[in-house]
């Protein structure tokens, strides 16, 4: 899960898309401000975005290779899309504004007026993806007997449905705050509307609600869970030491209860962490929300307006690095993922050469050294090492 929000300043020109919104102060200026917003969006958050979208790319390939689908893994995939969807308009928005590129400087108006209210979209669909793959695993952890009939595939695919549904609903307005207009005889840019320029606006959905539905709700669901998450994996683990230590070698580490129990408590390690790091992540978020809050309520606070920039522009960084961790956490904690991840890169990687070696024995040989050529190459692929690269996909049925 992510928190992106979108600007800091009143004016669409000095646009920057931050952790808080537009404020209705007018804001002070700051010499130090765009060297902050340089560092912060292209040296530190760019990489980190690039890097993120490769690893939830390779994630969802992994992922979608499960002979076996689960619920949480068709969650996983959809975490991975919305989380890449974030990425991409983080780039788009933020990163590429501040490298003062002149062909996109020429379009961003474009741009920010197509993208500036879907992240909304985006943003909260993956908040609430998130709340739903942690509670898909409360329950399956926490009440193992209802699990089977509770998480189904066809009930999860119709409360994402649900989810995805409402989560557009709630971002419509988003559409209605700016529009673009012509600033000169060749040029368009994108201006307010009247509608984000109502405090009345503000204060009960840009402020209030938007709390409520994208940081108040959610976090406690996440936090509740996952403290009820922890507390049954430990009394587990308890459990499962006792047992063993007791003599029970039927559940020994080559028992398929073991495995089983193994490959569990895998994917509940996984929904635990993605869950922290989500957490942590946006907590300087919704510290610049609430300062923002407090500035268009107050206004008379007006020096809090550098303090909460500075904030928003830190809080960016951690919420691209929320968006790019995950690929990281499934190769930490699941040993099949990291298989499958190998698999994949090496079997792409092998019928490519298979295909390079091919290619050339045919322009390069003759019909018989060709014919030797080709199965001295089928044997080696075909050899117990090889095999299983080249025809074998991912057989685990879990992370």
């Amino acid at each position: 899960m992510a928190a992106i929000a979108l600007m800091d300043g009143s004016s669409g020109r000095d646009a920057n898309v931050t952790s808080t919104e537009v404020p209705l102060v007018k804001p002070i200026a700051d010499p130090s401000m765009p060297m902050v917003r340089f560092i912060s969006e292209v040296v530190v958050s760019l990489p980190i975005a690039i890097f993120g979208i490769l690893g939830n790319i390779l994630a969802f390939v992994v992922l979608c290779r499960q002979k076996k689908r689960l619920t949480t893994n068709i969650l996983l995939q959809i975490l991975a899309i919305t989380d890449t969807l974030i990425l991409i308009s983080s780039i788009l928005l933020r990163s590429l504004r501040y490298v003062n590129w002149s062909p996109y400087n020429a379009i961003y108006d474009y741009v920010f007026i197509s993208l500036y209210p879907s992240v909304y979209f985006f943003r909260l669909a993956d908040t609430w993806i998130t709340v739903l793959m942690t509670i898909d695993r409360y329950i399956a952890v926490c009440h193992p007997l209802r699990a089977q009939s509770l998480c189904t595939l066809r009930r999860t695919y119709v409360i994402m449905a649900a989810i995805l549904l409402a989560t557009l609903t709630f971002s419509m307005p988003r559409f209605f705050e700016f529009h673009l207009t012509k600033r000169s005889l060749n040029k368009m840019g994108y201006v307010h509307t009247e509608l984000i320029l109502s405090r009345s606006y503000t204060i009960i959905y840009r402020i209030s609600l938007f709390f409520v539905v994208m940081y108040l709700v959610p976090m406690v669901l996440l936090i509740v869970l996952n403290v009820r998450l922890l507390s049954t994996l430990r009394r587990a683990n308890r459990n499962r030491d006792s047992l063993v230590s007791n003599g029970g070698s039927h559940r020994g580490k080559g028992s398929t209860a073991w495995n089983t129990t193994k490959s569990e408590r895998s994917i509940t390690l996984i929904v635990i962490a993605v869950v922290i790091v989500c957490i942590l992540c946006n907590l300087l978020a919704i510290t610049a929300h609430v300062i923002w809050a407090i500035q268009n309520c107050f206004q008379h606070l007006r020096y809090l307006e550098m303090h909460r920039r500075f904030l928003a522009n830190i809080s960016n960084v951690m919420v691209t690095f929320n968006c790019a961790i995950n690929f990281v956490i499934y190769c930490v904690f699941s040993r099949k993922f990291r298989l499958g991840v190998k698999r994949t890169c090496l079997c792409r990687e092998w019928r490519r050469l298979t295909h390079s070696w091919r290619c050339r024995s045919q322009s390069n040989c003759s019909p018989a050294t060709n014919t030797s050529f080709l199965t001295i190459r089928w044997s080696d692929r075909t050899s117990p090492k090889n095999r299983n690269c080249v025809t074998q996909q991912v057989n685990d049925t879990q992370l």
